[in-house]
């Protein structure tokens, strides 16, 4: 069974990396894409269970710069940014769009926060050490070749969050109304 991480980058100018996770021996394949439509490729060649992508999915049902997950996410000391800043805003629609897509293609997306996945497992998250996250990831049983970016680490955490909730492993932070975090379980 596979499992698609993917950290997603606001602009298609620049990275988004990618975790194809493979259940039971937790090997990952990692890369770089930079347009949605690559990742619609990926997705459709590996058919993966579950997609799991770092980038809000939804907006604040009241309209403001959080929603109920972010809020949460925030009082537990996660630096969640608000969707009102332009940066945001644009991953936020990008986010939606691909959400929207593959859902209409048969796809069950959720919606991760990696740093909050690497602090809950109590690893260094990869913005702070790359060797110190990947070796961690690696205790943790992940099979993963090679050296990797922030952005692959990113989304092997996010592949693995995605693992995790099909497992029922996880924690789900938010309102479904309106949108929710999945983060990974110890």
């Amino acid at each position: 069974m596979l499992f698609l991480g993917v950290d997603l980058a606001a602009s298609d100018k620049r990275p988004s990396g990618y975790c194809v996770l493979s259940s039971p021996d937790l090997s990952c394949e990692t890369g770089i894409v930079m347009r949605d439509e690559e990742l619609l490729e990926l997705a459709l060649s590996v058919r993966p269970r579950v997609v799991a992508i770092d980038a809000p999915l939804s907006l604040a049902a009241n309209g403001g710069p959080f929603r109920r997950c972010d809020l949460e996410a925030r009082r537990r000391g996660f630096m969640v940014l608000p969707l009102s800043i332009p940066s945001m805003a644009k991953l936020t629609s990008r986010g939606i769009e691909l959400k929207r897509v593959l859902e209409g293609r048969g796809f069950e997306v959720i919606e991760v926060f990696p740093t909050g996945g690497f602090r809950a497992l109590g690893i260094e998250p990869p913005r702070r050490g790359v060797g110190e996250a990947l070796e961690g990831l690696r205790r943790i049983g992940l099979r993963i070749a090679g050296t990797k970016s922030v952005h692959e680490l990113d989304a092997v955490m996010a592949a693995y969050a995605a693992y995790k909730y099909f497992r029922g492993e996880v924690e789900v932070v938010g309102d479904p109304t309106e949108g929710v975090i999945v983060i990974p379980r110890p």
